[in-house]
């Protein structure tokens, strides 16, 4: 596990834009994060369910997400607002 990266218990799904939406302290600073449906397709997620069952998916992953969350935020891969996604 990553600690260098802290993720917030607040992953939700955002149906309108097809991510799920959580925040993360980096190194002290707050990080707004999004995981796209392609990046969770390429992890495994078969079909998009609802909110439970992708969060559920999420959780199993998470140690994924931490690295691959932190490797972005190193080669400094965020949005112009300062969001990461990952895709």
């Amino acid at each position: 596990m990553n600690q260098s990266i802290l993720f917030n218990d607040d992953m939700k799904w955002n149906a309108q834009i097809r991510c799920v939406e959580f925040s993360a302290i980096n190194a002290g600073a707050f990080v707004k994060c999004q995981l796209t449906h392609r990046y969770l397709a390429n992890k495994g997620l078969k079909q998009i369910l609802d909110e439970v069952v992708i969060i559920e998916f999420c959780k199993l992953i998470e140690f994924d997400i931490e690295e691959d969350a932190h490797q972005a935020i190193d080669d400094e891969q965020l949005s112009q607002d300062g969001v990461l996604i990952l895709n």
